[in-house]
């Protein structure tokens, strides 16, 4: 038992200083913060109204599997925002975890149209989608 803790304790310590500070965004005092939402301190463009609700029950739909439900709300997302890639891109998580790919071919070129770079396999566009698809919170209990 003292051997599992202090394995935990190296393994969390490790870890610990393996966390690099100097990623995290700094804030003068006194000047304002970037808005939620903006990338590199840029305002993004933002999905809201009808169009934000059917994307955060989606997202919750997708978090409890239930990914036929969350398809249809993914897609009602994109109908009420069609200039939105959030929508979109939860079409193609829905594609990839069901193994649809005529749905994956039928979404990458409106992906594309709306910006090129998400959809090519580019450096770094992992870490740019997440910031696009924002999480719906917390997910419910099953």
């Amino acid at each position: 038992m003292l051997k599992l803790n202090l394995l935990t304790l190296a393994v969390v310590a490790a870890n610990a200083s393996a966390c690099d500070k100097a990623d995290a965004p700094k804030t003068p005092l006194g000047a304002e913060a970037p808005a939620a939402g903006s990338v590199n301190g840029a305002a993004a463009p933002g999905i809201s109204g009808p169009a934000k609700v059917a994307l955060d029950s989606a997202n919750l739909l997708f978090r409890a599997k239930s990914y036929d439900q969350a398809l249809t709300q993914y897609r009602r997302s994109a109908e009420l925002a069609p200039g939105e890639i959030s929508p979109l891109l939860g079409i193609m998580m829905v594609a990839d975890v069901t193994n649809d790919s005529s749905l994956a071919r039928a979404t990458v070129p409106r992906i594309r149209k709306l910006d090129p770079s998400y959809a090519d396999s580019a450096p770094g566009s992992h870490a740019r989608i997440m910031k696009a698809h924002p999480s719906a919170g917390v997910p419910p209990s099953t």
